[in-house]
């Protein structure tokens, strides 16, 4: 992903104040000069379009073929039951606009099937939502070739994951050096510290400031499902403590990928968990019936508060990125709704 940004005006400096002096005029810059496709506009994806939305991005463009429904009414904020039966770029495109006029707005509504690989070429970014996991895999393979770092988010009713692959990417922090001295070197499988630089503070020699440069590397999603594992990442007492969202998430993926049949019996759910637990080197004893049943009671349904937490959390990292500033998520995030927890995974 190479971006540059343009200097921004005066207006924009003073409009983007408050966050500029939060992650930077660099940072900012590339936010206006960013291009960002978000697919499907429905509860997560509207969460997301709101914040990057406000937070400055140059350009949004919005694919979605769906027509409102009235599901969509407890959990999208941009539609009204006056909408239902129309198309929902339709009867959002004025609303989102409204949010800040300086974005450029692209609203399309041809079916994701029909966009060629020259559409995706346009773009820095893209954000997918409302994904069956083999959809998912066909965009990533698709942004793997062009280069193309690529979000994707989805939700279970209380229960909910991110799935982040920007295929290789450098990030700079910058921390008070303290008493052991950071290093070059590997810091898991997935991420080493490349380069480590330092500076006197200004104002008292006696702090020192280490910049560090991080090399984040990814793997695509459906090497993900195949090879996903915890082993030797985790004691034993923490793989004994890993939520049982994660082997029922990708037990659920899996089953799209293998396009069964789209219900999923709870002994089937609890067995193909099992397995995943055995890959992962979980216990399947973290596997609970009561967890497993709303799952699959709530497969594929977005809850607005859900949504709002999913779609900050992949707004914010989408505006880390763009400033190149901390390491950003790596690479699968799964949320439980009844604990609040949020754990991240490297796999």
């Amino acid at each position: 992903m190479a971006m540059k940004g343009e200097k921004l005006s005066e207006d924009e400096i003073a409009l983007y104040d408050r966050q500029i002096r939060l992650w930077g005029m660099a940072a900012q810059a590339n936010m206006r000069s960013a291009k960002v496709l978000l697919i499907n506009l429905g509860a997560i994806g509207s969460e997301i379009t709101k914040s990057i939305v406000l937070s400055g991005i140059g350009h949004l463009t919005i694919l979605d073929g769906h027509k409102v429904t009235e599901e969509d009414l407890g959990s999208q904020f941009f539609i009204g039951s006056e909408d239902v039966g129309q198309w929902k770029i339709d009867v959002t495109k004025e609303r989102i606009q409204d949010l800040n006029p300086r974005v450029e707005l692209n609203f399309d509504k041809q079916a994701l099937q029909e966009k060629d690989k020259g559409f995706f070429q346009q773009f820095d970014l893209v954000v997918a939502t409302e994904m069956k996991a083999d959809e998912a895999i066909k965009i990533n393979k698709l942004t793997r070739k062009l280069n193309i770092p690529l979000y994707v988010a989805g939700s279970n009713g209380l229960f909910a994951y991110i799935f982040v692959d920007l295929i290789e990417f450098i990030s700079e922090d910058e921390k008070l050096q303290s008493v052991r001295p950071t290093i070059a070197g590997p810091i898991s499988n997935n991420r080493s510290i490349i380069e480590v630089t330092t500076r006197k503070d200004e104002e008292d020699e006696k702090k020192t400031y280490e910049r560090i440069k991080t090399k984040n590397s990814y793997r695509p999603l459906d090497e993900v499902l195949s090879t996903a594992t915890l082993k030797e990442k985790m004691t034993q007492r923490q793989l004994k403590r890993v939520t049982s969202i994660l082997p029922l998430t990708l037990s659920l993926l899996q089953h799209e990928l293998n396009q069964k049949s789209k219900t999923i019996s709870f002994e089937q759910m609890k067995t193909d968990a099992a397995v995943w637990c055995e890959h992962l080197g979980v216990p399947a004893t973290v596997i609970n019936d009561e967890y497993t049943q709303q799952f699959i009671k709530q497969k594929g349904i977005e809850f607005a508060p859900v949504a709002a937490i999913i779609g900050g959390a992949v707004a914010q990292d989408v505006i880390n990125i763009l400033g190149k500033r901390l390491s950003p998520l790596n690479n699968f995030i799964v949320f439980d709704g009844i604990t609040l927890d949020m754990p991240l995974f490297e796999f």
